[in-house]
């Protein structure tokens, strides 16, 4: 595996405010609750619960000395999230961290107004979770992950890996990924421009994947753009199987599904936003009003790719692409 230096990312991002003392000032244990739209025995989970747990002690927030974190798998059903929060969240925690458009949608409807700071959720604004990027207001700040236009950018780059393409098929899962309508508008203007017929895949449930991947599978060179939400992450394993059993290319929103044997993503690396959320979570804990926090987008997108799943595909895959790459799987 060869990888950049993407990670460095992290200390780039964070708002200057000056270093934190070594150890958090606190009058008595907080109690910090993760909601995550992954089972607890995906590896995802687990990664992230490391990253948040470094970035805390980094603060000087340490489990069992002035810290409780709790770690809960909600899933991609923004209905099932919605039900299961008021077991979840009793007692109220001192500040809930959230992954996901669908989890932060649910959270935004509670009545409880506990601070609630959001990792991987596309147009927060436009989705009526905080009023402005600078000031949010309310009770809920945090990270976004992607704009609408990164549709279009995903058509040209899988484009320019699989360059015979003839049309270009997109994964969409409307429940857990609201922003996925504006993605989907991106790739048929751009797809059109650029030669290619655009099909759009609506997907309801995980009985819906098969199916797909069959109807795609029958097409003449057929590449596939991926949809982010929970639900695509929650799948991403049967995803990236089905896209290879079809011999189908296909450009993922991020890394994880590369790994996951995918050939390629283009995306923000969400251990970024994990150790930012640390950042804020400090601040908040500290006295901060999440709503005085402005949203924080990408700044830097990375782009990987398999070499193995690319060999596997026929494909030739060119030195200019090559270099492009901030990391490359064998």
């Amino acid at each position: 595996m060869r990888r950049r230096n993407i990670l460095g990312l992290a200390a780039g991002l964070i708002l200057t405010s000056g270093q934190a003392a070594p150890y958090a000032a606190s009058d008595r244990v907080r109690h910090v609750t993760v909601l995550l739209p992954v089972s607890k025995d995906d590896p995802n989970f687990a990664e992230n619960a490391r990253v948040l747990r470094s970035a805390l002690l980094k603060y000087g927030w340490v489990e069992g000395k002035n810290l409780t974190l709790t770690f809960a798998s909600v899933g991609s059903d923004p209905d099932a999230i919605g039900r299961r929060l008021p077991e979840i969240l009793t007692p109220e925690p001192d500040v809930i961290i959230s992954r996901s458009t669908a989890v932060a949608l649910a959270l935004h409807r509670r009545t409880q107004r506990t601070p609630v700071v959001f990792t991987q959720v596309s147009d927060p604004v436009g989705q009526g979770i905080v009023a402005t990027m600078q000031r949010p207001g309310d009770t809920m700040t945090g990270f976004t992950v992607m704009e609408p236009s990164m549709g279009g950018k995903w058509v040209g780059l899988l484009r320019e890996i699989v360059p015979d393409l003839k049309r270009i098929a997109f994964l969409q899962h409307k429940a857990s990924s609201p922003i996925s309508t504006a993605l989907a508008d991106s790739i048929a203007q751009v797809g059109p421009s650029l030669g290619l017929e655009t099909l759009i895949m609506p997907l309801h449930a995980p009985a819906d994947l098969e199916p797909t991947f069959a109807r795609l599978a029958a097409l003449d060179r057929v590449g596939l753009l991926v949809s982010p939400g929970a639900f695509t992450l929650e799948n991403r394993v049967l995803i990236t199987a089905l896209a290879a059993r079809g011999r189908i290319p296909a450009l993922y929103p991020f890394r994880y599904f590369v790994m996951a044997g995918g050939l390629a993503s283009y995306g923000t690396d969400e251990t970024v936003w994990f150790q930012l959320a640390g950042d804020y979570v400090d601040r908040i804990l500290r006295g901060a009003k999440p709503g005085d926090l402005p949203i924080q987008g990408p700044n830097r997108l990375s782009f990987v790719l398999n070499a193995k799943t690319a060999d596997a595909l026929g494909l030739t895959v060119t030195p200019a692409l090559l270099a492009r790459a901030d990391e490359i799987i064998d």
